[in-house]
This record gives structure tokens, sequence and C-alpha cells, in this order.
């Protein structure tokens, strides 16, 4: 947890672009007019320009932390543009219009993964990566006994990956189904991942020499 004067110079920061633009000109004088130590500076100065102006307006949101909390690895994975499009987001949906945490998030998702096929720019594991997290929160619903998600990449392996912060994601391209399903209403989620089988390539057919 940051200390209560970084919140608040990221508060400032993020809210005002002409101090923003002054402090990464000139660290240690504005942070001393934010009442920082050099070491806090230093820590502020070590984001980039679009994180402390994303960062500030979703420090104390809880919708913004339930979403990191049950979507972490697109979180982690997405960095700045996961704060972004959760403030496009915001501003779309009132708290008041989605009541349980649960049901805003998965319309976070939805609303995410448009975003993403909108924008292609990111890698396209990464749709498949905030599929899965989509599907396990569906999946989560005591009334849900079935979910069934079908992804283009080993999910196991990317899933594997991202978790262990590798720095190049394990995105191996492979057709892919996994299911959650309850034996019993209500009961434990049990789940299964199905590699579909490779078709092989066909080879093409010569023509005979005349």
């Amino acid at each position: 947890m940051e200390s209560t004067e970084i919140q608040n110079g990221l508060r400032l920061l993020s809210s005002d672009a002409g101090l923003r633009e002054r402090f990464f000109r000139d660290p240690l004088r504005v942070g001393r007019e934010l009442g920082l130590s050099a070491v806090e500076t230093r820590r502020l100065a070590q984001l980039s320009a679009p994180q402390v102006r994303t960062f500030g307006p979703s420090l104390h949101n809880p919708r913004f932390l339930h979403v990191c909390k049950v979507l972490p690895l697109t979180h982690r994975s997405l960095k700045e543009s996961f704060t972004e499009i959760f403030q496009q987001y915001a501003s779309a949906h009132a708290p008041g219009e989605i009541s349980r945490h649960m049901g805003d998030a998965l319309t976070f998702a939805l609303f995410a993964e448009k975003n993403l096929r909108g924008e292609r720019l990111q890698p396209r594991w990464m749709l498949d990566l905030l599929r899965y997290e989509r599907a396990r929160l569906q999946a989560a619903d005591p009334a849900r006994r079935v979910v069934v998600c079908y992804f283009r990449h080993d999910i196991s392996r990317l899933v594997r990956s991202v978790a262990r912060r590798e720095e190049a994601p394990s995105a191996l391209a492979r057709s892919t189904v996994a299911v959650w399903w309850r034996p019993r209403a209500r009961g434990v989620v049990r789940y299964a991942v199905l590699l579909m089988p490779r078709l092989p390539r066909r080879r093409a057919v010569q023509e005979p020499v005349a």
C-alpha cells in the first residue's frame, strides 16, 4: 500500500495536466511543492505519465478494486490499459445500474472484450485470457450448473504462464474447450480442459508431367 503522501500526490497529478507536465520535467522540485520526500518523489517519477493520469481516479474506487481482484490475470497483463478501459466502462455504467459486485465484474468483462476486439492492438491471446476469467466468474455463480468456453490457444499453458509472471507468456495456438460444471445443484465446481485434435494438413496433389 502506497503512503498517504504518495496517494495524495497521485490524486493531484492525475487531475492537473499542467502540474503533471512540470513534475516530469523537474520531479524533485515539484515533489517538494507537494510535500513529498526524495524517496517518495523517485517512486512517483518511476511511473509513466499515462499511468499517473489514469491511476488517480480509480485509486479508491471499490468497483475498480473489485474487478482487479476477480480478473487478476487480465489486470496484470493489460496494465494501464485495464484502468483506461475501466474508466470508459464506469462513465457508461453508473454504480446504481448494477447492484451486485459480481454482476458488475461480468458486465465489465464483456465491455472490455468488445473494446479489445475493436482496437486489435493487444496480442491475440489477451482475448482468450479475458474470456477465461469471465467464464470462471460465471461458473462461480451457485445457480449455474455448466459453463463451456472455447479458446484459440492452449488455455491451460497460457494461464499458468501469466500466473507465473513469465516475461513472454506461452501462447500456443491450439483450439481448446474448457468446461466448468457442478454434478449437484450448488455443489462443488469441477473443471476440465479439452484440447481439440489437430487436423492433418492436406498435401498438394501434383499434376502428372505429360
